[in-house]
């Protein structure tokens, strides 16, 4: 069943510009009604003001000069009222019109006309007088308003919006390379990195980083596992070819010794396997991580004088010099039974690639709150293209294929060192290779 590629359709650009449009087009609609409505209010309180100022004068004019003096001033500014739009009436006591200007106004009404126009009247010695000023000018002042806002903030929202448009489209750039890198896996492989279009420092950028170091990673993981499965189905071939050879030699012969021996060289076959398979079980136990009911406070150094002792006698074979220099009082908290193991797999392969008369150096100490193991030995040493990969499942190196082995155990001592969030430093010369594990001191 094969994947058919799906081509992305990108709409968030399109639909975050949208939004950006009806948000602008609210907000700036709110700015016009509410500047709208406070200019309207400014406009009104000033035509009171100027309605109120027009009063006080004529007020005055009729309290110094009396009523037909008023009446006088009144006709004299006939022209002037309106022109300026003002609309005026003075009665008498009867309420009999003595003057009017402009339209007629309500005789007892004060304050804000149906059309807008805002009203006052006075009695002045029993006579009315009442002013009103044309909403005209106050319509024409928010018309002209509204239309200067209309030509500032269109402009500004057309422009923003292409500015939004562009700065949305560069954001998304990131995410639209992820999506064609993620799209394009099956067919362009684990090994391609994602461009980083947008800077490390900034959230798209550490994720466009963080994708890459991840598929870098599950890169490595699958190289490592196929490399892996072939050279365990390498060696797994192996003992099984030798003992279908030995089978087929054994039912050609109708010796029973024949038999006998065939069936011996299955059995130790077997014990090859078996024991390649525990080696990746455990591994693979230990990188799921340590049972916690299994950890307990060890003397490190303790620890280690056990596991030197039991290859006294291989390094004595050998006539090696197995050094130790172990200090007191190094307490960590960990498995006891799994470093054990990982330390016995330093020294074996310490021993087994050290040449007769050489020397290997076991050393503990405390260093503030690390504790500091190492593993030194006088042996063939690693090659700089070896070293890299030496940690690695079933990875053997070249000075190491024609030795009995399996390539993993070095991959379980790092698993374990692992699960004690120990890390392991593997540095080689000539003729010399160092492993120095770190531990946190408890204490």
């Amino acid at each position: 069943m094969s994947c058919v590629p799906i081509k992305p359709r990108f709409t968030t650009g399109l639909t975050l510009t949208l939004w950006y449009l009806v948000l602008m087009t609210l907000v700036t609609g709110g700015l016009l009604l509410a500047g709208d409505h406070l200019l309207g209010k400014r406009l009104l309180d000033k035509d009171r003001q100027l309605v109120a100022t027009l009063l006080d004068n004529y007020q005055r004019i009729s309290n110094d000069a009396g009523p037909d003096k008023l009446l006088h001033v009144l006709e004299r500014d006939r022209e002037f009222l309106l022109l300026s739009h003002y609309r005026v009436r003075f009665s008498d006591p009867n309420q009999q019109p003595l003057f009017s200007a402009g339209p007629a106004l309500p005789a007892n009404m004060d304050g804000q006309l149906s059309d807008g126009s805002w009203h006052q009247g006075r009695t002045l010695g029993g006579y009315r007088l009442q002013v009103a000023l044309s909403s005209g000018p106050r319509q024409q002042d928010l018309a002209r308003y509204r239309q200067t806002m209309l030509q500032l903030l269109l402009p500004m929202l057309l422009i923003s919006l292409g500015l939004v448009a562009w700065l949305t489209r560069r954001t998304l750039r990131p995410i639209r390379a992820l999506i064609h890198r993620i799209g394009s896996l099956q067919r362009d492989g684990l090994d391609r990195p994602v461009p980083q279009t947008a800077s490390k420092h900034t959230e798209l950028g550490q994720l466009t980083l963080l994708f890459n170091q991840q598929m870098a990673r599950i890169h490595r993981l699958v190289s490592g596992l196929r490399h892996a499965l072939d050279s365990a189905a390498h060696d797994l071939r192996t003992p099984l070819t030798r003992q279908r050879l030995s089978m087929e030699q054994a039912l050609a012969s109708s010796e029973p010794q024949h038999w006998y021996d065939s069936l011996l060289d299955c059995a130790e076959e077997n014990q090859r396997m078996q024991t390649q398979l525990d080696y990746l079980l455990a591994i693979t136990a230990a990188e799921q991580g340590l049972d916690p009911a299994r950890l307990e406070p060890c003397e490190l150094g303790r620890l280690l004088e056990e596991v030197a002792e039991l290859y006294e006698l291989a390094a004595e074979d050998k006539d090696i010099s197995l050094v130790t220099e172990l200090a007191p009082g190094l307490r960590i908290q960990g498995d006891p039974q799994a470093l054990r193991q990982a330390f016995a797999n330093l020294l074996d392969n310490a021993i087994k690639y050290t040449e007769v008369g050489g020397r290997v150096r076991l050393s503990a100490r405390r260093n503030r709150q690390r504790i500091e193991v190492v593993v030194e030995d006088s042996g063939i040493g690693i090659s700089d293209t070896d070293l890299p990969h030496i940690l690695e499942r079933l990875y053997r190196g070249d000075h190491s294929r024609h030795s009995p082995g399996h390539g993993l155990g070095l991959a379980l001592v790092k698993a374990i060192l692992d699960g004690h969030q120990a890390p392991i430093e593997v540095t080689s010369g000539r003729g010399s290779t160092r492993f120095c594990c770190t531990f946190s001191a408890e204490g």
